[in-house]
């Protein structure tokens, strides 16, 4: 029974790895392709930063293996892309994208807080 867990446990955590892996890259590459950096003030432009580098640390840790304790990483790209969407002049189609990869996001973090 024991075993039956540990495994059940273990492609749980495979699956939300894949998880974390599509929705981190697919939302890296839409913040490159949705938000132009040359029409962001500055606190803008810190918050693109900080979202790109915790999602390029998110990516690293889970090419190494090393991403189970990446999770307050994610939670802090969700608010920096979240603000994008609210407060940077993103057009409404690009910010439509980027609200659909945040839902994902939040998606990863709720299944991400039942893991054991």
């Amino acid at each position: 029974m024991v075993l039956w867990l540990s495994a059940a446990g273990a492609k749980e955590r495979e699956d939300l790895r894949g998880r974390v892996r599509d929705g981190v890259q697919r939302t890296d590459k839409d913040l490159g392709t949705c938000v132009d950096r040359a029409k962001l003030n500055p606190q803008q432009q810190q918050e693109l930063d900080a979202a790109v580098k915790n999602l390029h640390e998110i990516r690293d840790g889970v090419e190494n293996g090393k991403w189970t304790d990446d999770r307050p990483l994610l939670e802090h790209a969700v608010d920096h892309i979240d603000f994008l969407v609210k407060n940077a002049p993103i057009d409404d189609s690009n910010k439509q994208t980027l609200g659909i990869d945040l839902f994902t996001l939040r998606s990863i973090l709720d299944a991400w807080k039942q893991q054991p």
